[in-house]
């Protein structure tokens, strides 16, 4: 998900410094800021994707819609919405979960970025019958009912006070439930995005964005705050861990 967020730094060796992880890291990502021609940014966009799924990145949400459908009152067809789509990889595999459940979902990516919308409808089947659509988040409104409103490595790119208002935003829309994936902010994961990254020859981006990511990501704690702030009760909203990510989940 596009940010807004300042421009590419000089260096790739910035990324090599010493980090101060104990708060979180306000450094941009190259790629909210980068002006990059469309090959590039599908190779990004492409490793990017590659680089989530090897780790196992779909499986938190894809765990949590399963018991968010069970929890669900409506009748079929049951929608979602992904805020910040990016490749659209999350949404082709809940089309793929979907499918081998047998339930009907509708499902839409939503992100800022044009390109990046071009990028997702392309690389997706028709027959996945996935909406792709160039919009903001804090543009969902009651014109636009849903049923489950999801996001997968976003939160990071929003200061505190976002996160909190993104809270309040799917708090309000999502009819039957929301989640959040996101990573947590640790010295193992830094180094291991960024040694990762390399030895399997990622595009050069997918290093730095991945270790600043790593860093600009919030710990339990301070989910548990951000949480309180958009008047969200404890009880409500859910943090579970999975392998240095969490999710935070709320159904109805």
């Amino acid at each position: 998900m596009n940010a807004r967020l300042p421009g590419r730094p000089a260096s790739a060796h910035a990324m090599s410094r010493s980090v101060d992880l104990t708060r979180r890291c306000s450094e941009p990502e190259w790629l909210d800021g980068a002006e990059l021609d469309p090959s590039e940014l599908e190779s990004v966009l492409r490793d990017l994707a590659a680089f989530n799924q090897a780790f196992l990145g779909h499986y938190p949400l894809l765990r949590w819609l399963g018991a968010a459908v069970k929890t669900a009152r409506r009748v079929a067809p049951l929608s979602l919405i992904d805020v910040g789509c990016g490749y659209g990889d999350l949404l082709r595999a809940v089309r793929r979960w979907s499918r081998r459940r047998g339930l009907d979902l509708t499902l839409v990516g939503i992100d800022l970025n044009p390109g990046t919308i071009r990028i997702a409808r392309a690389a997706t089947d028709a027959a996945d019958r996935i909406d792709f659509r160039v919009m903001d988040a804090f543009d969902i409104g009651s014109d636009m009912p849903v049923d489950f409103v999801v996001s997968s490595l976003v939160a990071h790119h929003l200061p505190d006070r976002q996160i909190a208002d993104f809270l309040r935003l799917m708090e309000r829309v999502a009819r039957c439930g929301w989640a959040i994936c996101d990573l947590q902010r640790s010295r193992f994961l830094y180094h291991f995005v960024g040694l990762s990254s390399r030895l399997a020859r990622f595009h050069p981006m997918i290093t730095h964005d991945g270790q600043i990511s790593v860093a600009r990501s919030l710990t339990r704690r301070e989910w548990e705050q951000r949480i309180a702030e958009a008047g969200i009760s404890p009880t409500d909203a859910t943090i579970r861990w999975f392998f240095f990510r969490f999710l935070i989940g709320r159904l109805r």
